[in-house]
């Protein structure tokens, strides 16, 4: 099946907005009855599971923080590392963590434009075996 510049305009737009567009596209093609190609499908879901990915680790990732924070001397230190790579700016606004979320949304977004599936360890074959593609 070919692969069209609409199926890839809007993986890219699935991957720029975390998942949202993705959740708007599937309900508008499920009420216009339209078929979803397994390109386009593969990557809706995989936009809505990085998401929900990186809405997980961000959650335990500040349980963790204010559990160890309690601690006298590794509290201070994870204090400081949460400080440096979640708050710290480097250039303008971006941390050290919002750029790696950055280079890792435009990674998946260029491979989309080129027509090409983008891998993520575990995501991609959770994605791959579940929802066809």
């Amino acid at each position: 099946m070919k692969i069209t510049f609409t199926d890839r305009v809007i993986s890219i737009l699935a991957y720029f907005t975390f998942g949202m567009f993705s959740l708007i596209w599937i309900i508008f093609a499920n009420l216009t009855k339209k078929r979803i190609s397994p390109f386009l499908s593969f990557n809706l879901y995989q936009a809505i599971f990085i998401s929900i990915v990186l809405f997980i680790v961000g959650y335990l990732y500040s349980i963790a923080i204010n559990l160890i924070s309690v601690i006298p001397f590794v509290g201070k230190l994870a204090h400081s590392f949460n400080l440096f790579f979640n708050e710290t700016p480097l250039f303008l606004t971006f941390t050290i963590s919002g750029f790696l979320v950055t280079l890792v949304v435009c990674y998946l977004s260029v491979l989309s434009l080129l027509g090409m599936r983008p891998y993520v360890p575990m995501i991609s074959e959770i994605v791959k075996d579940n929802f066809g593609g």
